[in-house]
């Protein structure tokens, strides 16, 4: 059965890392730890590691400044099950172990993970690959931060002197393989929070690249050059049901599908394309009990305009 290890408190409460059997998982306060927690002050640089067989984990304290405290008793070494707790500085952890993840047959949504982000980890690794994401480094400082610290494979879509300029508020395109951590990061922390989008495609990373640098500026009636922030998962859901069939070929080519967060977290759109213009697909991410019981009536959101002049370096647009 999977095992995770949750925070329970500080700024990253409710956020998840998946621990994989026989890798070591180091978590501290710098960016030399796998799972860093920068604003807890009381945490040392790495302060314990845990790694896993099975059901149980094996937490070792890394000579930590304030130590560690297992289910309240602080310890060297500890061999943890589900529903321990851990205290690492400021930051409550727990162990969670679930049931199997895996895909309803034939539904469309996905059963086993307790949580829309869960369900959705499930699909972007099984049926969303090969995948990509396209990060808007402009909406959180936290996106370049998980970029630099988790090293995946990534690029900016500016390029030359523009894009050094503006590379702390420029679009990322970064690939995302079924076993990557960021992946884990960025459902748990951007999902719906307008961080960007994903996207499969057989190409590689350089070919996808090229492709959607063409759609970084369109030019308006009086000639004038804006940048479209296509990328903003707001912008797509107006943008791509709109588009001509003609339209939606030229944007999609070497891509396959888009996936883009709904105005509610527990539902994602997907679009693909077979020569008739955009085919939207809504998918709940939440089972079907559960949606019986929300609330169905809400405000409907303002979508931003999807052209924006040019984004400066010294603030978010």
């Amino acid at each position: 059965m999977p095992v995770f290890l949750e925070v329970r408190s500080g700024p990253q409460k409710g956020s998840r890392i998946r621990l994989d059997p026989g890798r070591l998982l180091r978590v501290g306060r710098t960016a030399r730890a796998d799972l860093s927690l920068a604003d807890d002050t009381h945490m040392s640089g790495v302060h314990f590691s845990l790694g896993c067989e099975g059901e149980s984990c094996r937490l070792t304290d890394l000579n930590s400044r304030n130590g560690t405290l297992v289910n309240g008793q602080t310890v060297n070494t500890a061999v943890l099950g589900a529903g321990d707790t851990i205290v690492a500085g400021e930051t409550t952890f727990v162990v969670v172990v679930e049931a199997e993840e895996g895909l309803a047959a034939g539904a469309g949504t996905v059963a086993g993970p307790a949580t829309p982000q869960d369900r959705l980890l499930v699909l972007l690794r099984g049926d969303f690959q090969p995948l990509f994401a396209i990060l808007d480094a402009a909406r959180d400082i936290r996106i370049l931060a998980l970029l630099l610290h988790h090293k995946e494979e990534c690029q900016s879509l500016y390029e030359g002197a523009e894009g050094a300029e503006l590379a702390q508020v420029a679009p990322y395109l970064v690939r995302l393989g079924k076993d990557s951590r960021l992946l884990d990061a960025l459902v748990k922390e951007g999902w719906g929070k307008s961080w960007g989008v994903y996207l499969t495609s057989a190409g590689d990373l350089q070919e996808v690249r090229r492709h959607l640098r063409h759609f970084l500026q369109v030019k308006l009636p009086d000639g004038e050059q804006v940048y479209f922030r296509f990328y903003d998962p707001r912008v797509m859901r107006v943008f791509l049901p709109s588009c001509t069939a003609e339209e939606t070929t030229q944007f999609f080519s070497p891509i396959k599908r888009y996936v883009v967060e709904s105005e509610e977290p527990d539902k994602l759109w997907e679009f693909t394309t077979v020569g008739r213009g955009a085919q939207k697909k809504v998918v709940p991410l939440m089972p079907a009990a559960a949606q019986d019981t929300k609330a169905m009536s809400s405000a409907a959101s303002t979508e931003p305009t999807m052209l924006i002049q040019k984004p400066t370096a010294e603030g978010q647009r």
